[in-house]
């Protein structure tokens, strides 16, 4: 008579257990700590060639300011930058060097766009900006490319 009996507290126990779990995952994402871009730091890295000294990103303008690490003079340094934001697409943006010509070791130059359309960063968004800076060994020479990322949070 009492078969049905262990299978309704079997369902009920692991029931209250489910329960339990649903409502620690709903609070964890009401205070926001399953965003793991809120939880990621502001990072900027660089491969080959450059070394990441400094980055700012405001709602107008990126700034990332690289230093020459090859050991050797790098000629004719150029830099295309493509953001991307959890807001926008991907955006491919010619911008500014300093230094264009030559880049002595240890040099720096600073990479600046100004007056970005269709890129509506606000305040607190965080933006992936990838970085392809372009350069040759030797004048003349054949095109090498430097690959870099900044992750930073909009000033």
């Amino acid at each position: 008579m009492k078969k049905g009996q262990a299978a309704i507290e079997f369902l009920i126990t692991y029931g209250w257990a489910i329960m339990a779990a649903i409502s620690v995952i709903g609070a964890l994402a009401y205070f926001g700590l399953t965003n793991p871009s809120s939880s990621l730091p502001d990072k900027c890295l660089f491969s080959n060639a450059f070394e990441c000294r400094d980055y700012y990103v405001n709602s107008t303008a990126i700034r990332v300011k690289l230093v020459n690490s090859l050991g050797e003079s790098i000629y004719q340094p150029n830099t295309t930058i493509n953001i991307t934001s959890y807001l926008t697409d991907n955006t491919t943006i010619n911008c500014s060097t300093t230094n264009a010509a030559i880049l002595e070791p240890e040099g720096s130059i600073e990479i600046i766009c100004r007056n970005m359309t269709g890129t509506p960063f606000t305040n607190g968004d965080k933006v992936k900006t990838r970085i392809s800076v372009y350069y040759a060994n030797r004048p003349g020479g054949y095109s090498q490319v430097s690959l870099g990322e900044v992750y930073a949070t909009v000033q």
